[in-house]
């Protein structure tokens, strides 16, 4: 992934609330993370809505930073690594298998960003949707709730602790290089394999401190850490509009409405 040109670097950094003085230091890679979780949403509408998604850096920045939009794994992270190459981060991209809530490993269509800092290499990802890392992760380290180890056949597989002692597998990656034909085949296959959740439902995700939001369906839940789930059942298309743009801050696209008809959500 080239570099992102100085124009939309400061157009992301000013969507990320940020400024380009930023230092290349893992506190500003923390701080990188942690405003692309908050202000821009994962979300799938472009896929939901019959479309695949356009990942050129162009077309991310007309998306995503001037339509007021979000988008998924293969927009997020890939917007994410040419900005932290423009500002000095050693930054790269790679494509894993998931492996959360599969009974067997998933095809190479998740990306992520590896980004090599004071020696070490952290995984940082923006695109997940799932319950990945909220901040850089350190490569072969273990934290209470994330921990990396190498698996025969799978490569590094990253797992989460999702109660006491119960650990679940996230996605699985090896070192394999990754060029930007390898992301638009893994955005191809999200976007069109028939089947895909992607293209089932509507999953949007959003990171505000320690609380989690997730719209599924016509179904939004908030995670508050120490807390019980909150649980709404959305009644009418107006009312899923309604809560992307209250609760994503999200510009939905005009042909949603029909998208939530048509595949049954109402």
């Amino acid at each position: 992934m080239e570099a992102a040109p100085k124009v939309i670097v400061d157009t992301w950094l000013s969507r990320l609330g940020l400024t380009a003085s930023l230092p290349v230091t893992l506190a500003s890679l923390t701080t990188i993370i942690r405003a692309h979780l908050d202000r821009i949403p994962f979300e799938n509408l472009t896929v939901f809505c019959g479309d695949v998604p356009e990942i050129g850096i162009d077309a991310l920045a007309t998306k995503i930073l001037h339509a007021k939009r979000g988008g998924y794994c293969v927009e997020l992270n890939p917007l994410l690594c040419a900005g932290s190459r423009s500002l000095g981060f050693d930054a790269r991209l790679c494509m894993a298998r998931v492996l959360w809530q599969r009974d067997v490993p998933g095809p190479r269509s998740h990306c992520l960003c590896i980004i090599r800092l004071d020696g070490a290499d952290y995984l940082v990802d923006v695109g997940f949707g799932g319950p990945g890392p909220t901040e850089p992760f350190m490569l072969g380290s273990d934290s209470p709730d994330l921990r990396t180890e190498h698996r025969a056949g799978l490569g590094t597989v990253l797992s989460r602790q999702v109660a006491e002692g119960d650990w679940r597998d996230l996605y699985a990656f090896t070192d394999e290089v990754t060029t930007m034909s390898d992301v638009q085949a893994g955005n191809w296959l999200a976007a069109t394999l028939p089947g895909s959740l992607f293209t089932r439902t509507l999953i949007v995700t959003r990171h505000i401190g320690d609380t989690r939001l997730v719209l599924e369906g016509a179904t939004f839940r908030k995670f508050a850490k120490g807390r019980a789930p909150e649980v709404w059942v959305l009644q009418t298309p107006e009312a899923v509009l309604s809560c992307l743009r209250e609760a994503f801050d999200l510009d939905p696209p005009p042909e949603l409405t029909d998208a939530l008809i048509d595949k049954g959500i109402f």
